[in-house]
């Protein structure tokens, strides 16, 4: 077959497929796996910030145990049944993926169902296509929604089954033994392969079929284009599985070679914000970037993003309108963007991808070859005509309800204009059936809503908005008008036709739900043009008030519910009813007070909107310091009864309260009772030996990889057991090679002999491992150097517990060892734990007072960890050295993890144009240095040692060159965060900005530190005894302009900054 673009030619890990029809889609993957297993699928990067890999032959083995586990659960009622396996779930990309892909080579129909649609719509669908079983994710909200719709099925009398979907290590892990499957049956190309679903916008969505036919022509369609994709990596990050969009990358990456990245799969999966889906892009090195227009049009208001996107060899947009100012500044920018039309009845039928934008306009695009268009004038509306897809031996509409001179074809309901010059090129218009393309991809069918809003005998007309805008808004004409100005009479108009609102917003999928503020109320004043059938001209209607309409979303970013009145008195009660009622306002269904209400569905619309009513109820009480509340506190305090406690607490004057702290001190205090019970006793049975064989955990972070560099190359150490966490990568070596690389470490020592990787879960029995695996390291190990800790400053002391479990098991595991001297425990804890500190200067000594270290239960779990460790000394032979290392800076070649604060900062001040001016000294240590210091510091005797700069070095001398690297000039420490904290209030802004994230521990700096104080913190770390147990810290030189060199140029190059 001829084509004008073939794919993958030149690779030399890729084969493409046939491109005849001989194969079906799961045949093909299954020929990946053995014609180009190495080749890339998926890329994501880490919780490291390692990136990984995933190969096909890798990935196609997490197929045939997704099948496998769907052949043991579902058992097909005859041999000519194909069962439809529905799918509603809130996953991770690859997981939903890969079972997709499972469900086919199962020999079953897939059915990704949206989880945005209503119970109601779920049980059609299901209804419609005789699916009774279903994989549902276990999150809260996809379980009530499922169960919902099964109850609705059960009145119909038909049965629904639920199972629990697969996860990631289910299908991935390396422990999990994945039996072959035998070849598939032929099956016919035009077999229904994978059921897709209409927008969802009435209570009923139509199912649409895409059968093997309509994979393999969708995964041909870039042999139509004008660029070769293999070798590419295409970020998918924003991209739904459930939806057209993604569902059509298993066809691409298949049939192209094409590299899919998305988010890590985690647990729950990553939710997709403009600024996530824009570094994980930048940080998988993707070349390829497919986004919504919502995002697109966030990242182009930034100007820091702009020379980054250049970069980009193509920036696709999908799934709805690109506002033409936005698409203007960003091709005139030097941007290449491609707008990807398509229907889910049709795939893409638009040239994908071109070389270029088209020099006419980037809004026009060129109709794919394999297509047969036809462009029919639309009578009332000079110059636009209707699409109509004719069937081709090359295209197969999944619907097909038309005839055009004798061939089958699909009638599209879009419009189309043609450029004046070049009536090959076309753009879209609008909708013939007016249904709303909104900014994020979704779709509103207004029909159906607005005649539920019209059974209201107060509602004259309804009239729906929202092109191009996030979410949508309805323009109502009262029976009998009223003046909109007369605001206590909008307000009664509002809460008189409510009902009529919710009933409606019931049958709506979340993105057409209506919120009382975008309820607009017509002018009588105003006259309006209604068609033959009484009915009003949308369209003109909609221009007569743009500026209305225009203004109503203008509000939302500061809207609030203000006519919810705040309790008088914010006791632990009051505050609850209150926060109930203004999330019952915004969400359907009232989350439980302790469910997340992320999981239960809410979105980045409905946190503004409750974020902005109670941020007006505290503004109100006149009690608070505006300054005092957290940034983005709803994404902080995820549920009710979290969000409630906040309130009582910012009102009564403290936002940790007395009883808080005596609470979370009694917990830290029982976590040390229960893991310092009954220490195994000492049973030495060998002798000592000469060789030292060291177990260190956490290798593939940025200070454990450089540990484990740097005891490769001692002589004296003769084996290195590097044991890190199960994770969603079945190949440790590659994740310390990425981070090795990442340090800029010699990716050569990996190979050295002397080194054993190993994947365990510390806090399991015997650390998950084999008994044999177990009983070699007791009978081996002289050296332990415990330094695997999770980072995350979010979550709590309880969530930390496997970790204070797995430090609890290594002591264990110590106490055991065979030698006659038990091996030396070297923990790396933090300095973070003097965070409440009252004197000036913290001693390399036990701290016993749990309230200095409550407020983070990072740094709470690291003072259980060394309680336990210095219990464990004072009953027993343990002896533990203890490490707390300060701020930790780049390393040799500047490498630093753009998670941190102060990446963060660089990021922020770029965006703000301004550096804040920071007073005070550093006493960062170099992380390459820190790791030369933690491996000196293993044959101490000194339990308590700190890692901090013995040669700090004045803040002016690190503020100073960066003012100068990056071009923005210093302003005062407090000018600088009154500018963040503006940020924050703007929530375009604040979703761009990574230091709006961090505004909290910005607000703890010390503005007007004298140059005797830490610019960190107000208590300086006392490094006696450790410079004595590490010499080499004493050699080590003060921080200069270079070093700030190295850090900026190593995070310009990771795209982080500009």
């Amino acid at each position: 077959m001829k084509l004008p673009t073939p794919q993958g030619l030149s690779s030399s890990t890729f084969r493409p497929p046939p491109l005849d029809g001989s194969l079906t889609f799961p045949e093909i993957c299954d020929l990946h796996a053995k014609n180009s297993p190495n080749h890339p699928l998926f890329r994501y990067t880490d919780a490291d910030g390692n990136l990984q890999t995933i190969e096909w032959a890798r990935a196609v083995r997490g197929f045939h145990k997704a099948a496998q586990i769907t052949l043991q659960r579902v058992a097909p009622k005859s041999s000519d049944v194909r069962p439809v396996i529905g799918i509603v779930a809130v996953i991770d990309q690859i997981t939903y993926f890969s079972l997709i892909c499972g469900i086919l080579r199962a020999g079953y129909q897939a059915f990704p169902v949206s989880p945005r649609n209503s119970d109601v719509a779920v049980a059609h669908l299901l209804q419609s296509t005789n699916c009774s079983h279903v994989f549902v994710s276990k999150d809260g909200g996809m379980q009530k929604l499922a169960g919902a719709a099964a109850t609705k099925l059960a009145t119909m009398g038909k049965e629904l089954t639920i199972l629990p979907i697969p996860t990631f290590a289910d299908l991935f892990a390396p422990s999990e033994p994945v039996h072959s499957l035998p070849p598939m049956p032929k099956l016919s190309l035009d077999a229904p392969a994978v059921i897709l679903h209409s927008s969802g916008s009435t209570a009923f969505p139509k199912t649409i079929i895409h059968t093997f036919r309509i994979m393999m022509e969708s995964g041909l369609i870039p042999y139509y284009g004008q660029m070769d994709l293999c070798g590419h990596t295409l970020s998918a990050h924003a991209v739904p599985m459930f939806h057209l969009m993604g569902v059509i990358q298993l066809s691409w990456t298949a049939f192209t070679g094409l590299t899919m990245a998305v988010f890590p799969p985690t647990s729950p999966p990553t939710v997709p914000t403009p600024d996530r889906v824009f570094d994980a892009a930048v940080s998988t090195n993707s070349s390829l970037f497919f986004s919504v227009p919502a995002f697109l049009e966030s990242w182009a208001r930034d100007p820091h993003r702009i020379p980054i996107l250049q970069k980009f060899r193509t920036v696709i947009f999908a799934g709805g309108p690109l506002q033409p100012a936005v698409g203007d500044t960003l091709v005139r920018q030097g941007i290449h963007i491609a707008h990807v039309y398509g229907l889910t009845e049709t795939s893409n039928i638009c040239m994908f991808l071109p070389d270029a934008p088209p020099e006419e306009g980037w809004d026009y695009f060129y109709m794919s070859p394999h297509t047969d268009p036809v462009f029919e004038p639309v009578e009332d509306i000079p110059g636009v005509f209707h699409l109509i897809v004719k069937k081709t031996p090359r295209h197969t509409p999944a619907v097909l309800d038309t005839n055009i001179d004798g061939v089958p074809a699909l009638r599209t309901n879009d419009l189309f204009v043609k450029h004046p010059t070049n009536p090959n090129l076309v753009k879209v218009y609008g909708r013939h059936d007016d249904q709303i393309m909104h900014s994020n991809g979704e779709k509103t069918n207004p029909g159906p809503l607005e005649a539920i809003l019209l059974k209201d005998t107060r509602i004259k007309y309804a009239v729906m908005f929202g092109r191009s805008q996030f979410h949508a808004g309805v323009l109502l004409f009262p029976t009998e008008p009223f003046d909109p100005a007369d605001d206590k009479r909008v307000i009664e108009f509002r809460r008189e036709i409510w009902p009529t609102i919710v009933e409606a917003n019931r049958y709506a999928p979340q993105h057409s739900r209506i919120f009382k503020e975008m309820i607009l109320i017509a002018d009588p004043s105003r006259p309006v043009e209604l068609t033959a059938k009484g009915t009003l001209r949308r369209q003109t209607v909609l221009d007569l008030y743009k500026e209305e309409i225009h203004a109503v979303y203008e509000a939302v970013a500061q809207s609030s519910q203000i006519h919810l009145d705040a309790p008088q008195e914010f006791d632990s009660q009051s505050s609850l009813e209150f926060v109930r009622r203004v999330v019952a306002e915004v969400m359907l269904d009232l989350p439980g007070d302790d469910d997340d209400l992320f999981q239960q569905g809410c979105d980045s619309l409905q946190a503004t909107w409750i974020r902005n009513s109670l941020l007006h109820a505290l503004r109100c009480s006149q009690r608070v310091d505006m300054k005092i509340v957290p940034s983005n506190f709803v994404y902080t305090y995820p549920t009710l009864r979290l969000l409630a406690d906040l309130l009582t607490r910012l009102t009564s004057g403290a936002a940790s309260t007395s009883q808080d702290i005596t609470r979370r001190t009694e917990a830290m205090r029982a976590m040390v009772r229960k893991y310092s019970e009954g220490f195994s006793e000492r049973q030495a049975s060998e002798k000592a030996t000469k060789d030292e064989i060291v177990l260190v955990t956490g290798t593939t972070g940025a200070l454990g990889s450089h540990i484990l560099a740097q005891l490769l190359c001692l002589p004296k150490v003769s084996k290195v057991y590097a044991v890190n966490r199960r994770s969603t990568s079945d190949d440790l070596r590659k994740r310390h090679e990425s981070s090795f690389s990442a340090n800029g470490l010699d990716l050569n020592l990996l190979a050295s002999p002397k080194l054993v990787l190993l994947e365990a879960e510390l806090n399991q029995p015997k650390f998950g491992l084999s008994s044999e695996e177990y009983n070699s390291l007791k009978h081996s190990v002289t050296t332990i150097i415990h330094n695997g800790w999770q980072v995350n400053f979010n979550i709590s002391l309880s969530s930390m517990e496997p970790l204070v479990a797995g430090t609890r098991n290594l002591v264990d595991f110590a106490l055991s060892c065979t030698h006659t001297v038990p091996p030396r425990f070297v923990f790396v804890s933090t300095a973070g734990i003097f965070r409440n500190l009252d004197t000036k200067v913290a001693l390399e000594e036990r701290l016993s007072d749990p309230r200095v270290a409550v407020g983070l239960g990072y740094t709470e779990s690291k003072w259980v960890a060394e309680q336990i460790l210095e219990n464990a000394s004072q009953s027993t032979v343990f002896e533990p050295v203890i490490i707390r290392p300060g701020q930790l800076s780049g390393a040799e070649n500047g490498a630093w993890n753009s998670s941190d604060w102060f990446p963060a900062l660089l990021r922020a001040s770029q965006l703000l144009g301004h550096l804040p001016t920071i007073s005070g000294y550093a006493s960062w240590f170099p992380m390459h240095h820190a790791a030369k210091a933690v491996i000196e510091m293993r044959t101490s005797h000194e339990k308590y040692l700190h890692i901090t700069h013995p040669k700090p070095v004045a803040m002016t001398k690190i503020m100073s060159p960066l003012s100068g690297v990056l071009g923005l000039p210093l302003i005062p420490y407090l000018a600088w965060l009154e500018l963040l904290e503006a940020a924050a209030l703007n929530e375009s802004s604040a979703s761009n900005n990574p230091g709006v994230r961090l505004l909290d521990f910005f607000r703890t700096f010390q503005p007007n530190a004298s140059d005797e104080d830490d610019a960190l913190s107000p208590v300086a770390l006392s490094n006696t005894h450790a410079t004595i147990a590490a010499s080499s810290m004493l050699s080590v030189a003060p921080l200069t302009a270079r070093d700030v060199e190295l850090w900026v140029s190593y995070l310009r190059q990771g795209g982080y900054l500009s």
